[in-house]
């Protein structure tokens, strides 16, 4: 297996669990270090997330910051559409995807860092938008093996959602979407299950202690972490999108 994929699952996991972004380097990761075919880094990162989604919910739960009625609207867009992402997975061009879902997450980055953030808001959204935000987050996610965390975060950071919140319930909802797009990916025979464990358990450590760090900090710094990480897995989706199809 490697102390490269060991190592990248533990930063991975460290990265979802402070700022919900990390997902985004492991699929490449299982690519490069890992021998894995694209569409096999994809369906076994999704069910390594399984894994950090069940600590992240724990974690974040047990500090009382998960917004469950937000939780309970969006999972209602997620789980139909994770798994139709994931039996699309072979049939759609995923580049294509991929490079959306980098330019939404730059976006989001470059304005959460410039912007002043003073005053602390925080907005609440309708179940109509919770339930096609959901849907774009279910079947994105599960077709690019990014678990939810690094679409969900800036979305609802650019709607107004406070970085903490926004964190909080990008943990839990990894959950149905790693479930429901696992079952397409097991379907289909794409999944290692034993690396996608090993992995996992890994990432789910750096999660827990992740999640510690973020609900320590100020709420300014929270949101610059946010911010710089959501560059860094912009740009990285768009280096290895680009690297793809030269």
């Amino acid at each position: 297996m490697g102390l490269v994929l060991l190592a990248l699952a533990a930063v991975v996991g460290l990265l979802i669990g402070m700022a919900g972004v990390g997902g985004v380097l492991l699929p490449p990761g299982l690519v490069v270090a890992g021998g894995l075919s694209p569409h096999e880094a994809t369906a076994t990162s999704t069910w390594a997330f399984l894994f950090t989604g069940v600590v992240g919910t724990l974690a974040y739960g047990w500090r009382g910051v998960v917004p469950w009625s937000m939780l309970a609207r969006l999972c209602l867009g997620v789980v139909p559409a994770a798994f139709l992402g994931a039996r699309a997975n072979a049939l759609l061009p995923a580049p294509v995807i991929v490079l959306a879902v980098a330019a939404l997450t730059l976006s989001v980055g470059v304005h959460q860092l410039w912007s002043r953030g003073g005053r602390g808001g925080d907005r609440e959204l309708g179940t109509a938008a919770l339930v096609v935000i959901g849907a774009v987050v279910g079947f994105g996610s599960a077709l690019t093996g990014t678990g939810g965390p690094v679409l969900l975060v800036p979305i609802l950071l650019m709607l107004g959602v406070a970085p903490l919140r926004a964190v909080a319930v990008s943990q839990v909802v990894q959950l149905p979407v790693v479930v429901s797009g696992s079952l397409g990916y097991l379907e289909a025979g794409l999944t290692d299950v034993r690396l996608g464990t090993v992995l996992g358990i890994v990432a789910a450590v750096g999660t827990a202690l992740g999640a510690v760090v973020a609900t320590r900090i100020p709420v300014e710094l929270l949101r610059r972490i946010v911010a710089l990480a959501c560059i860094a897995a912009g740009a990285f989706l768009v280096v290895r999108t680009v690297a793809s199809v030269a």
